[in-house]
């Protein structure tokens, strides 16, 4: 990339103007701190310095901090409820466009999970992999794929009653 005549022009009176204006502002704050400085121009007064400057800075909190309890060498365990997590509502199905036979949406429960769905009028049940899908009808819980739908019912039939469990 060419710079043209007037960018150039541009940088250098930049340039020049900076390597006068910081010796400038050097020269008269004279060393003073940078706070001072900023003190006495916004509010006009002259600032007085700090009373003690020898005092010693707080010990971290780390090293002096309160006492950690002592660990007794026990921990609490999280086990899982006997109870599968569930609801009950409508199904349907979908082709998925080309997705396996093995997937079915429910925006209720986790995606990933495998999901055990039954059928509760007439007791059959198929398990199947929870995908997220862009949206799900309405009133409806469950979106199965068409072939794991025909193992629960007839296409006809939909929606129907079921039970989902993960």
């Amino acid at each position: 990339m060419f710079l043209t005549a007037s960018d150039r022009r541009r940088i250098t009176l930049v340039g020049l103007l900076t390597l006068v204006v910081v010796p400038v502002v050097i020269f008269f704050t004279r060393g003073e701190p940078q706070a001072e400085v900023a003190t006495v121009a916004a509010a006009g007064l002259a600032v007085e310095p700090e009373a003690s400057t020898t005092s010693e800075p707080p010990a971290p909190v780390f090293l002096s901090g309160v006492a950690a309890i002592a660990p007794t060498g026990t921990a609490v365990i999280a086990h899982p409820s006997a109870d599968n997590v569930g609801i009950n509502g409508l199904a349907t199905f979908s082709s998925f466009d080309g997705a396996p036979e093995t997937v079915c949406n429910s925006p209720v429960a986790p995606y990933g999970a495998t999901l055990v769905v039954k059928n509760l009028d007439n007791g059959r049940s198929i398990a199947c992999s929870n995908v997220m899908m862009p949206s799900t009808p309405a009133n409806v819980s469950i979106v199965l794929h068409s072939r794991l739908f025909v193992e629960l019912s007839d296409l006809v039939n939909a929606p129907i009653p079921v039970s989902i469990d993960w």
